[in-house]
């Protein structure tokens, strides 16, 4: 184990803590925005606050003020977090599951067998070379959307019968298979034909 006796800490008043945090506030108060969470008065309120409380607490309470610090960063981070759209848009899928049920509907009518998961691949590579953005959960979800009801209704008997989960899971899993990989693919293809050459 390591001495550290040559470590030396300067105990600090409460008082002195106090008119640094003061003057800190008073220096970010004059219209730069150096806080990100807001109205530099309120945290300057809260920061007397729970500077007032420590102090009242014989300065014994320093963990307490680093815990609020932690729990006000949070919640400022929060704050700041990008919309659910950023992530998932609801309009993309919904337009996704059109695009796809279009190209499952105009494979299987164009090649007979595996024509369905022909089309949807081919749907998916044209949409991966189109976005720029990643759209895989998009993708993901509308795919096995139409999957799903396409396999339902492509064998409503067999549903019926008693198989209507395996009947959903290999709708299912085809479909995703097929899109997504159209769609890796798709995006592969124009990453590669917009890369500069080096």
């Amino acid at each position: 184990m390591s001495d550290r006796s040559d470590e030396v800490t300067r105990p600090r008043d409460t008082d002195d803590l106090l008119e640094e945090t003061e003057d800190l506030l008073s220096e970010s108060g004059s219209g730069s925005a150096s806080f990100e969470s807001g109205d530099s008065s309120e945290t300057g309120s809260r920061a007397t606050e729970s500077g007032s409380t420590s102090a009242a607490k014989g300065g014994t309470d320093a963990d307490a003020g680093g815990l609020f610090s932690g729990l006000r960063s949070r919640f400022s981070r929060t704050a700041s977090r990008p919309p659910i759209s950023e992530y998932f848009a609801p309009k993309l899928f919904l337009a996704f599951a059109l695009l796809f049920g279009f190209g499952l509907f105009a494979g299987g009518m164009t090649i007979p067998i595996a024509g369905r998961v022909l089309g949807l691949f081919g749907v998916a590579f044209a949409l991966g070379m189109v976005t720029s953005k990643r759209r895989y959960l998009e993708v993901g979800a509308a795919g096995t959307t139409v999957g799903a009801l396409s396999a339902v209704s492509g064998n409503l008997y067999l549903a019926m019968a008693g198989s209507f989960q395996t009947v959903v899971a290999i709708g299912i899993a085809f479909s995703l298979l097929a899109c997504l990989s159209g769609y890796y693919f798709g995006r592969d293809l124009r990453d590669g034909l917009f890369r500069d050459v080096e």
